[in-house]
């Protein structure tokens, strides 16, 4: 009985494992969804919609983008994690959706509910002005604050880089900074061009033409080290402070329990897109960074990043 038993369960796991093999030998056969949670027409949402076109390219399949902004990420990561987990719907996601942002608001998933298929790419962040502004550096940005507290930054959601490195940046430098949220890039552009708001967080890429053009001054880059892109961009330690602020890093994930088989074509394709030279060529053009990380690697991302900023984040009353 006991050797029935043990023949059943072998020809039972033996079926699966074919089932599943055969489904990733078919997969992809119908149209593939990337959801965002950030703004369309924003920098993010241009550049997962170059990735997806060249993925289509590779997958032979229609490789559809849509965004669903709102709540830091929280809702289009929500509806991810919802999906059905065929790997035909799948999201990328900043790893604060998933480090700070569930230290600061309620949200209704968990890091387990979904599965980290790759990194792909880094988005640098910056805090600007408008070029008329009389501020030309972080000390001058203090000097104003301490003269007139709350002055406010535009920002993409509590969470995001954009949110975090205004903030920890304002308590360490002993000042309170005023953050107001908007969709995306492009609406936080928008306003601080507008004269809506003085200072504005945007990615690097968001802020590059306007920088190049004469529009705005950069004060600071959110990052260890200086961007290739606009060297004479000085860091926080470079202007005297001790920001710990990660660049975001971009990340497609898929619903937990998606077929492994699946998992690893989803990686490998998307790999052998990052590593093509028409694909780096298009993103060096817009001044984008491609980069890799496994799904471990990614895991680990976030797990360090909760543990640096939720002590942080706890001194300076913003947890939840």
């Amino acid at each position: 009985m006991a050797r029935k038993n043990l023949l059943r369960n072998c020809v039972a796991t033996l079926a699966v494992v074919h089932s599943a093999l055969s489904y990733a030998q078919e997969f992809p056969s119908k149209p593939l969804f990337i959801q965002h949670g950030l703004a369309a027409g924003g920098q993010t949402d241009i550049s997962i919609r170059v990735l997806a076109d060249a993925l289509s390219r590779k997958l032979n399949v229609p490789v559809v983008v849509q965004a669903k902004p709102g709540a830091a990420q929280a809702i289009a990561v929500a509806g991810v994690a919802k999906a059905n987990p065929d790997g035909y719907t799948i999201g990328h996601f900043y790893q604060g959706a998933f480090s700070t942002v569930p230290l600061l608001q309620e949200v209704s998933y968990t890091l387990d509910d979904l599965s980290p298929i790759i990194a792909w790419q880094l988005s640098p962040q910056v805090l600007a002005v408008r070029s008329d502004s009389p501020l030309k550096n972080l000390a001058d940005l203090v000097a104003a604050a301490k003269a007139n507290p709350e002055i406010p930054f535009g920002h993409q959601g509590k969470g995001s880089v954009t949110f975090m490195a205004p903030t920890v940046f304002a308590k360490e430098a002993g000042i309170r900074l005023n953050g107001i949220q908007y969709k995306g890039d492009a609406d936080t552009a928008a306003a601080l061009l507008g004269g809506h708001i003085p200072t504005a967080s945007i990615t690097e890429v968001a802020a590059g033409p306007l920088l190049e053009s004469g529009k705005i001054r950069v004060l600071v880059t959110y990052a260890k080290v200086r961007s290739p892109n606009f060297p004479e961009i000085p860091t926080f330690e470079d202007q005297g402070f001790k920001v710990p602020i990660q660049v975001p890093v971009g990340i497609l994930f898929a619903p937990k329990n998606t077929p492994a088989p699946v998992m690893k074509k989803l990686h490998d394709s998307v790999r052998e897109v990052i590593q093509d030279e028409k694909t780096k060529k298009e993103f060096a053009t817009m001044k984008q960074v491609l980069y890799y990380m496994d799904s471990k690697s990614v895991r680990d991302l976030i797990d360090n990043e909760r543990k640096t900023y939720y002590p942080i984040l706890k001194d300076a009353g913003l947890t939840k």
